[in-house]
């Protein structure tokens, strides 16, 4: 028994320096030639280092964790480095020229399709419209995503979160995939992926409505099973922030012209049609999918309207909200 654990002791030792020796190589290794490396789009540090400098993966881990660091994504981009650099030297010029080429761009939630191409438009970064396009013409990004295949728009799959792009190697299609992506990861496979096409259209449509409709959190399950409610019982929804969806304008444009769209007949109006608009009308926050999903149907309201401090307010009848429209909107 001594003997077997002596022999194992032994192993254990020659393993460890074995281990300790591959380690103590990342950071005495060099280049020993000048180099060049084309990051054709986002990747990883990791993955770069592993697939273009031959760095074992296993122990580039420990090296991130010893020393505090991390894989981050690195801008596509050129990069060149000289002979004598060592592992420390090529993190340092990866991070440095992504922090350099990067460009911070942030999709807020409830904005729309109309939105974010002015927004992109603003930043230089396409031609006007030409995301609209795009979001209009989805049929390229349905093999990659077959969750759009019911679908006819990327209204409410473009993830509102801020983003990271190379301002020089901009791609459009790169882009709208990576918030795709982001929708995948973080709202549909967590939140929907069970739903069949008509809840999944109902739950999409009825989100976007509800941000829109109310900015509280704790506001929007009543809300959303006020909606809810209307919807089963053949009425009219009443959301007025449908009303400009089809003139394809952005979302400021809507705030100041909303008196002239309010009573215009068209496929998202739910001041003038029964049922839901055919898309949702913007891409929403998780709070507001959870409202949706996890509705109050606790509630014995019907109606509600919001203060001129847009304090939410609610009631049971028509007469009763017609008799407060007069207390809370003078």
């Amino acid at each position: 028994m001594l003997k077997l654990l002596k022999y194992l002791f032994i192993i254990f030792i020659l393993i460890s320096i074995f281990w300790y020796y591959k380690y103590s190589s990342l950071e005495n290794r060099f280049l020993n030639e000048n180099k060049n490396i084309e990051v054709i789009s986002w990747d990883t540090l990791t993955n770069v280092l592993v697939n273009q400098f031959w760095y074992n993966k296993i122990f580039l881990k420990i090296y991130f964790k010893i020393n505090k660091d991390k894989s981050i994504n690195i801008q596509a981009w050129n990069y060149s480095f000289s002979s004598w650099e060592n592992i420390n030297d090529i993190i340092k010029t990866f991070t440095k020229w992504t922090k350099a080429l990067e460009e911070k761009i942030t999709i807020l939630e409830w904005w729309n399709i109309y939105d974010i191409d002015e927004y992109l438009t603003s930043l230089n970064l396409i031609e006007k419209w030409t995301f609209i396009s795009k979001a209009k013409n989805i049929d390229e990004f349905k093999s990659e995503y077959t969750f759009l295949n019911w679908f006819i728009s990327l209204e409410w799959f473009l993830y509102p979160d801020t983003y990271f792009v190379n301002k020089n190697t901009f791609i459009l299609d790169d882009f709208i995939k990576q918030m795709l992506k982001n929708f995948k990861q973080k709202v549909f496979v967590n939140l929907l992926y069970t739903l069949d096409e008509d809840n999944l259209k109902e739950v999409m449509i009825l989100s976007s409505i509800v941000e829109k409709e109310e900015k509280n959190d704790l506001e929007r399950p009543t809300v959303a099973w006020i909606l809810k409610k209307r919807l089963k019982n053949n009425w009219m929804i009443w959301a007025d922030i449908t009303a400009c969806y089809a003139f394809e304008i952005t979302s400021k444009e809507c705030q100041k012209n909303l008196v002239r769209y309010i009573y215009e007949k068209n496929d998202y109006n739910t001041r003038t049609m029964t049922w839901l608009p055919k898309t949702p009308i913007n891409n929403p926050s998780i709070s507001s999918i959870e409202a949706v999903l996890n509705s109050d149907n606790n509630t014995p309201y019907w109606y509600y309207l919001h203060d001129n401090n847009w304090k939410i307010h609610y009631w049971k009848t028509n007469e009763e909200h017609i008799q407060n429209k007069n207390n809370y909107l003078k």
